[in-house]
């Protein structure tokens, strides 16, 4: 028996043996010839594609991929443009969605008509889109999405029918702008006397790969300080024009997308204080000027020296006496104790204090004050806005600079103009928490 089923098995064995002697495992009879090669584009769907207003066409690049289990094979594919009757048909018909062809001016291919050769595993299609063209149409109806669907057939070979079609839609045209990398105002400090020079590359850039060569001219912008103070309450003064320099054009070569503007100042020249230098992209030879990044407001802070606190006094309109004494808080002279862990704090026990809430610190002698710091109550961020006056005689205050407090722990540093004087108030005219103000500590910067 058992020799009867080892002659079995051998003769199983040659029988397999002589039927792949006749071809490599024989794939044409094992593998049907639809998939010997198979067609299917690399990118394939809806697509969203924003176009750039610029002289030249913009191109958008795809590539036909020949695969299967054989794709040494040689095969044909045409890439045509779907009629309007299709694209209504195959998508705004199921999606209730106003698809419009885009006419044949707007675009070009390089090639409609692929053909591979038994080395070739992949075809590169360029298309060319004029962006102006694109634009008029969308402007001609902007509720339509115009598309541009690109579908592949083959009278031949086999196409992939799930990545047989690229629906492209032209969602919208913007014009290239010029701008600064960034805008907002970042307060960076120096301390009086221990500066010489100061140095910052200043970023700029095109919003598109740049293909140009690009002149940019720069000017400051001294109104920009005087609006920005009176939105935001700070006393930022011009620059000295004798202390800074940079150039006043720059070139954006082909190639280069973003470069820097140095700005350098001579930090020796400044006294305590706060100062900024707008810059602003004043012309550029193409294209156009960011709306949003156009300025950038170079801000230096000159710290002045720290005041000694050994000798001030400090008196308040409202303090909390009692209800802060297991804290050992309360007081106004806490402020000055150099404990961050003591505060001052309005009147809240039997009745509170409306605001405004002010402070009056005597330093004993004239000074004249450059900037002011607060720290919050520790845990309790009580202090939203106000302002600081400085008086001679404590009978005639000048109104020197605004504040608005984070709630966060720290010291938060607050640039005033520069004043001579032996008082000064804090006036918080704001609270996070009804009537309720609380600080830990209070100190002054200047010169003696």
């Amino acid at each position: 028996m058992k020799k009867t089923t080892y002659l079995s098995l051998l003769a199983g064995c040659l029988i397999t043996l002589g039927a792949c002697e006749g071809s490599k495992y024989d794939l044409e009879n094992q593998i049907p010839e639809k998939f010997h090669k198979i067609l299917y584009l690399s990118i394939s769907g809806k697509q969203d594609l924003t176009l750039y207003n610029t002289d030249e066409d913009n191109t958008y690049s795809f590539s036909l991929i020949k695969a299967g289990s054989d794709p040494t094979l040689s095969a044909k594919a045409d890439i045509t443009v779907m009629t309007q009757e299709e694209v209504d048909e195959q998508y705004s018909d199921l999606e209730g969605i106003n698809y419009q062809v885009i006419s044949p001016s707007a675009y070009s291919l390089d090639k409609s008509l692929l053909e591979f050769s038994a080395e070739d595993s992949y075809k590169l299609v360029n298309l060319s889109l004029k962006p102006r063209e694109v634009m008029a149409a969308i402007a001609s109806n902007p509720n339509a999405i115009w598309v541009l669907p690109l579908y592949v057939s083959s009278e031949n070979d086999s196409i992939n029918a799930t990545k047989n079609q690229l629906f492209l839609q032209l969602k919208e045209v913007i014009t290239p702008t010029i701008g600064f990398k960034d805008s907002y105002v970042n307060v960076k400090a120096y301390t009086y006397g221990l500066v010489s020079k100061i140095s910052e590359k200043v970023p700029f850039k095109l919003d598109t790969n740049n293909k140009w060569d690009i002149e940019c001219e720069f000017v400051v912008d001294n109104e920009y300080i005087t609006q920005y103070n009176n939105t935001n309450g700070t006393v930022f003064q011009i620059l000295p024009e004798n202390s800074y320099s940079f150039a006043s054009s720059m070139p954006l070569p082909n190639g280069t997308t973003e470069t820097t503007l140095l700005v350098e100042v001579k930090g020796s020249q400044l006294q305590p204080g706060d100062y900024m230098l707008p810059i602003r992209i004043k012309n550029v030879s193409q294209f156009e000027i960011s709306s949003t990044n156009a300025i950038y407001p170079m801000a230096i802070r000159i710290m002045g020296e720290q005041l000694d606190r050994t000798e001030w006094t400090a008196e308040a309109n409202t303090e909390e006496l009692v209800g802060e004494v297991q804290n050992n808080s309360g007081p106004v002279e806490c402020l000055l104790d150099g404990n961050l862990q003591t505060f001052w704090h309005s009147q809240w026990q039997n009745g509170s204090h409306a605001l405004p809430h002010e402070v009056i610190i005597d330093v004993q002698k004239e000074c004249t004050f450059t900037q002011f710091a607060l720290v919050q109550r520790e845990g309790s961020n009580y202090v939203k806005a106000g302002n600081f006056q400085v008086s001679s005689d404590k009978a005639h205050w000048e109104t020197v600079g605004d504040f608005s407090m984070k709630q966060e722990s720290g010291a938060q540093v607050f640039g005033v103009t520069p004043t001579k004087g032996r008082y000064f108030k804090i006036l918080i005219t704001e609270s996070y928490n009804g009537n309720n103000s609380a600080l830990a500590e209070v100190y002054a910067y200047g010169l003696k």
